[in-house]
């Protein structure tokens, strides 16, 4: 546009100095140029202005559109900073939270460790109290086994010193019952032939108070009479046959679980020293006091076995069973040790085998 003014005065400066000499030709020749230049102007002006124009209002479009984004912006900002200033807020109460809920932890679990230190010390002052009571406890187990094997000792002689007593006595009964009798018999004898008259029956003598039952002493000879003046003696029936018959009733009520019957049974043969069941029948009392788990009673029928009969076919069978029973009683370390003596002594014995068994499981 500045360009199209400049001709313009260009034109107009020169047809002013060409006017004194240019011819009417001349004239309107430029005045057809100047219209042809106003005409350019105009369309210029009409084109370039509407342009610009129309360049300018969609450039104020483009500009209000982007006060309003700016606008936008400027609210999401504010909204968008309001928002941090909240979440900021947050994170100081959260951070003021987890600092307080860390130190009630802390204190919580000082407070644990101190407890469980207590506690700690609490039960190693037991455990050394416990095993102080333990060993005490040893101790006196140690004490009441030496103290056991004392009294079994003690009462195994005691019952030996009871036993040879026992037969001095019978033999000396049996010698006085017998003599007592041979000199009824030929007094009785006497008077038959003397009077010629029969005479009566002549009674048993009665037998002294002695510790053995009745049934198992000897029966004196009784004086029978057949015709006058003569006296035959009756032998009375041999002991074996009585004290057999016992042992297998008291046998038959072991069998049948009639313990204490066949105790008493198998005690009264025992006291016959003469009877040839004499060590069965004491094996026999100590089986019976077993099964009634009377095991201290039955310890020391075992130990008479051992002790006064040490050569008999019973005393691996009364030294393993006497190991049972200290092993029913918890005495466990008394149970090797007779265990142990069974092996050494009778190690060929059958009952060596099964107190190798348990020995083993203790």
């Amino acid at each position: 546009m500045n360009k199209s003014v400049r001709n313009f005065l260009i034109c107009l400066s020169s047809t002013a100095l060409l006017s004194s000499c240019a011819s009417t030709g001349d004239v309107e020749e430029l005045k057809y140029q100047l219209r042809v230049v106003n005409k350019k102007i105009e369309d210029m002006k009409s084109t370039t202005v509407g342009q610009i124009q129309k360049r300018q209002a969609a450039a104020f479009g483009h500009m209000d559109q982007l006060e309003q984004d700016i606008l936008k912006l400027k609210s999401q900002l504010e909204e968008s900073y309001y928002l941090n200033q909240k979440l900021r807020e947050q994170n100081k109460e959260l951070e003021a939270t987890i600092s307080s809920v860390a130190k009630e932890e802390a204190a919580k679990r000082e407070e644990g460790l101190a407890r469980l230190e207590q506690q700690q010390q609490e039960k190693e002052l037991r455990l050394k109290e416990l095993n102080n009571k333990i060993l005490m406890q040893q101790q006196s187990v140690k004490a009441i086994q030496e103290a056991r094997i004392n009294e079994a000792e003690r009462r195994a002689k005691e019952a030996a010193i009871e036993a040879e007593l026992a037969k001095k006595r019978s033999s000396s009964v049996s010698n006085a019952a017998g003599s007592t009798g041979t000199a009824k018999t030929i007094s009785a004898t006497k008077r038959k032939v003397k009077n010629s008259v029969v005479a009566p029956p002549i009674q048993q003598t009665s037998q002294p108070v002695t510790s053995q039952p009745a049934a198992s002493e000897p029966t004196p000879a009784i004086a029978k009479t057949e015709s006058p003046g003569t006296v035959e003696t009756v032998d009375a029936a041999p002991v074996l046959a009585g004290s057999q018959s016992s042992f297998e009733k008291a046998e038959n009520l072991f069998q049948s679980q009639k313990f204490d019957e066949a105790y008493n049974i198998f005690e009264q043969i025992a006291a016959n020293p003469t009877a040839a069941q004499n060590v069965e029948a004491r094996f026999m009392m100590g089986e019976s006091l077993f099964n009634q788990k009377e095991y201290d009673k039955a310890i020391m029928q075992y130990q008479k076995i051992i002790s006064q009969h040490a050569t008999h076919a019973r005393v691996p069978a009364a030294l393993l069973k006497q190991g049972m029973a200290f092993e029913k009683l918890a005495d466990k370390d008394t149970a090797k040790v007779i265990y142990k003596k069974l092996l050494k002594k009778h190690g060929a014995a059958p009952e060596a085998v099964t107190a190798q068994e348990k020995l083993d499981k203790l």
